[in-house]
């Protein structure tokens, strides 16, 4: 199995794979339309862990962690690929992995995670993963059936950091500490949802990222009734205390809910509710409905993001308003400028650097 590995890791290299185990090399034929599985190759000089995300029968599922030591491969997946991207994470100590800032549920040791929102509602941590995308034609194939795998190497995506300090994982924290801190302040309503055992989740978004209601009583029913009445987007004051507070998710008991008037910011977070196509790639695209960014890359959705307007975001420069998202489940923030905003053009400059971005709507705002 070893000898089988270490094979794999030198093809890669090469732009080859391997035929799938009981199938001979060198077999010839008509053209393969697929790969027999999904091959990882470690050709770094570190032992690394991987995790691996794909869609699995409509649902999102991540699954690891493979311990791969350097110059060996691991088959991930067996059998015909069914999706054309797939998603994957590798972690080493004092190594950084260039992710894609996409994100997906994962867990310190072995785990299977289906769905890829609410990690750290579920108790799961959140990380950013990068794109595998399959779509280069197959090694020729004596059947009609997939034999080989396609392979794809860690170095593309991880390297020594720098200084060889800082955090050993960019792995996004999930719900920690107790907080019982009381608070009053203005947010920004994003849904409801009933889970399967009856318990309803009621999100809002705040300056520091999201505070989680729910049916457990220590809120009046009578305000989830109402929270649950509104429509995304809209914004209210509230008052309670915190239960448990992450890294950006907070659970809190309410005390009181009175929806308030619209401020420039929130009228603005209105005007940017549709859907918008860059102009630089037509695949580059995300929805924003209430205060939620969807992201996608063709059709496959890739995050969900807090979304609000600001007049200032962390260490940007530059007179605002500021488009602010931030991932669900924590991670960076990430500051957007916005310099023009019309019924059918968004022109955004991406914080600290500058890079200008932009949109075209491809419909009609969804509010």
């Amino acid at each position: 199995m070893r000898a089988r590995l270490i094979l794999a890791f030198l093809l890669a290299p090469l732009g080859l794979v391997l035929p799938a185990q009981g199938q001979a090399a060198g077999e010839g034929g008509s053209d393969g339309l697929g790969y027999a599985g999904l091959e990882i190759c470690n050709d770094t000089a570190v032992p690394q862990s991987v995790s691996l995300a794909y869609r699995d029968d409509g649902r999102w599922m991540s699954h690891g962690w493979w311990g791969l030591p350097p110059e060996t491969c691991e088959r991930v997946l067996d059998g015909s690929l069914k999706n054309r991207f797939y998603y994957f994470r590798s972690e080493a100590e004092n190594w950084q992995f260039l992710d894609e800032r996409i994100s997906f549920c994962t867990a310190p040791g072995d785990f299977t995670i289906y769905g890829d929102r609410d990690c750290a509602i579920r108790g799961y941590d959140s990380a950013f993963f990068a794109k595998i995308d399959t779509n280069i034609a197959a090694a020729p194939s004596a059947s009609d059936q997939p034999t080989v795998a396609y392979v794809t190497r860690l170095s593309l995506h991880s390297r020594p950091k720098a200084d060889g300090a800082g955090p050993l994982s960019t792995a996004i924290p999930g719900a920690g500490a107790t907080a019982d801190l009381a608070f009053d302040q203005d947010v920004t309503f994003q849904g409801c949802e009933e889970r399967g055992d009856g318990r309803v989740i009621c999100k809002l978004v705040m300056g520091a990222g999201q505070l989680c209601v729910t049916n457990d009583g220590m809120t009046d029913p009578a305000i989830i009734d109402r929270l649950q009445a509104l429509d995304p987007g809209t914004p209210v004051r509230v008052s309670g205390e915190s239960l448990t507070s992450g890294d950006r998710v907070t659970f809190a008991s309410l005390n009181s809910l009175t929806e308030r008037a619209e401020t420039r910011h929130d009228l603005m977070l209105d005007d940017l509710a549709g859907r918008w196509v860059s102009q630089a790639d037509a695949y580059d695209l995300f929805i924003i409905e209430g205060a939620s960014r969807h992201n996608f890359y063709g059709s496959v959705e890739t995050m969900t993001e807090l979304l609000s307007v600001q007049t200032a975001c962390d260490d940007a420069s530059g007179t605002g308003p500021y488009m602010v998202a931030q991932a669900e489940d924590g991670g960076p923030t990430h500051c957007y400028r916005i310099i023009s905003l019309t019924e059918g053009e968004l022109v955004l400059s991406y914080m600290p650097r500058g890079t200008e971005l932009r949109y075209h709507r491809q419909d009609q705002p969804l509010n």
